[in-house]
């Protein structure tokens, strides 16, 4: 049987880290911060994060870009 990871707790830095970037990104494509865009885009920052980057430029980057 496959040995299951608990998912990785966030520190209390990566949390503001993201949750100002997400700010920002909504700002900059003016979007309110509620409604299936702004969670649309919430979910391809956290899962780009989850995946390893941390380099905030490409963080931005690859959000808006995939």
């Amino acid at each position: 049987m496959p040995r299951l990871h608990p998912p990785q707790s966030l520190r209390r830095g990566e949390i503001d880290l993201l949750a100002l970037l997400f700010e920002q990104l909504l700002e900059e494509r003016q979007l309110p911060n509620c409604g299936e865009e702004a969670e649309a885009l919430a979910a391809r920052l956290f899962s780009i994060f989850q995946s390893g980057e941390r380099n905030v430029e490409r963080l931005r980057m690859l959000t808006m870009h995939s």
